[in-house]
């Protein structure tokens, strides 16, 4: 069901731009990493961390992740974790991941609209994933943790993607499933859609005011022209 929060009336938007985050909102990526760190910990001889206390570090790129795991930031034990959380992630994490309900019908659905996935995650797992379901060239650009201008909550990506292809924010709607791709959106002066599916629960994501909140992606049918 969606939940239009934002105003009294309602007619489906004209949209030119979808901006996507990745993890939580297209892929369901998050476990596998979560067990690759895991894994990680379990190498470096590390105090074991549950995967509750691991995910209060996912969302914000993969060296908070990492750093927050191993509760270090000392620049040699943190090179060491990141290069053994890759190792893991991409060689056994990659192939465990999968795409949320309608993904796929979505986007060739709204094949002809620009489609950019904006997310702090590395640039190389979200291209990686991609390639797996066939669906890289489905999106014009894929910003990432490591090519971003900025990470988010800081909207300068949303900005620098809109300038690009000269779209205006009242033209542009952005979906993630945490409360900081709705604060990120909303300080691009975008629209912002939240999905209940992922990271962080209704309520939680529902204080945060996005214009919509949705329960399955194919549910943008309802919102988009």
């Amino acid at each position: 069901m969606i939940y239009w929060l934002a105003v009294m009336a309602f007619k489906k938007l004209p949209i030119d731009l979808l901006m996507f985050d990745f993890d939580g909102t297209l892929a369901d990526s998050i476990p596998p990493a979560i067990e690759a760190i895991q894994k990680m910990i379990a190498k470096l001889g590390l105090p074991t961390k549950s995967k509750e206390e691991i995910h209060h570090f996912v969302g914000f790129g993969e060296v908070p992740l990492v750093a927050g795991a191993i509760g270090s930031s000392e620049p040699a034990l943190l090179a060491k974790a990141m290069e053994l959380y890759y190792k893991y992630y991409v060689n056994e994490g990659f192939k465990k991941v999968v795409l949320y309900p309608h993904v796929q019908e979505i986007l060739e659905l709204y094949k002809d609209k620009i489609k950019v996935i904006v997310s702090n995650k590395r640039d190389a797992f979200i291209t990686g994933i991609l390639d797996n379901f066939g669906l890289t060239a489905a999106f014009d650009h894929i910003y990432g943790g490591d090519t971003a201008p900025c990470l988010k909550p800081d909207p300068c990506t949303l900005i620098k993607v809109m300038k690009e292809y000269k779209i205006k924010p009242e033209r542009a709607l952005f979906v993630g499933d945490m409360t900081v791709d709705i604060e990120t959106g909303k300080n691009a002066g975008t629209h912002t859609c939240a999905v209940t599916f992922g990271f962080d629960n209704r309520e939680k994501l529902k204080a945060a005011k996005p214009d919509f909140l949705i329960d399955d992606i194919i549910e943008l049918r309802g919102i988009l022209e």
